[in-house]
């Protein structure tokens, strides 16, 4: 059995922060240690509370550590380019020691989607666009170059050097729990599932 734990970066501060995963990086039984990527305070906060961005908080904590492996539980992929997040995690995974695990989703927050002007989509479009997310951040991490065409994205000769430490990438971690698209993603893609009682694609 593996245990992890989760530190959202809202209503928090950064020291408190790095406290936690500095105490945690020497008790041998967490296995792992995550954060969240939203940019507006979630699960009916208040909106004016802090929240510090997931990915920069994740890599400071890879340097504030040396044993722990780490990811965001999960990123929204409709809130970066698949290909600048490809790059992100390769870079991360590299400065970590190869200590990275990818979690990834469709998104589903339309209030901070709508607020930052990143367009959602209807269920079936974020299903769409992330299963060819899926298949971009693979490619660029795995293969020397990549070319895909698809209804949201398009690359040509794209490249991601250096390449993650983890071979042929960092482990994918797909959240959600649609039954239908979310659960066949996550079998063709991820080596781990997480199950969320929310209602993702």
């Amino acid at each position: 059995m593996r245990f992890a734990f989760k530190t959202s970066p809202q209503s928090t501060t950064w020291d408190a922060m790095l406290r936690v995963w500095r105490a945690a990086d020497d008790i041998e039984i967490f296995e792992s240690g995550w954060t969240s990527d939203h940019f507006h305070p979630t699960h009916s906060a208040d909106p004016a509370l802090p929240r510090l961005e997931g990915w920069i908080t994740l890599t400071a904590l890879a340097q504030a550590t040396s044993r722990l492996r780490m990811g965001t539980l999960v990123t929204g992929i409709h809130y970066r380019h698949p290909a600048v997040l490809a790059k992100m995690a390769a870079t991360l995974d590299v400065v970590s020691g190869g200590r990275l695990e990818l979690g990834l989703e469709t998104g589903w927050n339309q209030e901070e989607s709508s607020a930052y002007g990143i367009e959602l989509g209807t269920p079936k479009e974020r299903s769409d666009r992330f299963e060819e997310a899926c298949e971009v951040i693979t490619g660029l991490l795995s293969r020397e170059t990549t070319t895909f065409k698809g209804s949201y994205y398009e690359l040509t000769g794209a490249r991601c050097n250096p390449k993650p430490v983890q071979r042929p990438h960092p482990p994918l971690c797909i959240g959600g729990s649609g039954e239908k698209r979310t659960l066949r993603t996550a079998a063709r893609f991820a080596q781990h599932w997480n199950f969320d009682s929310g209602t993702v694609g």
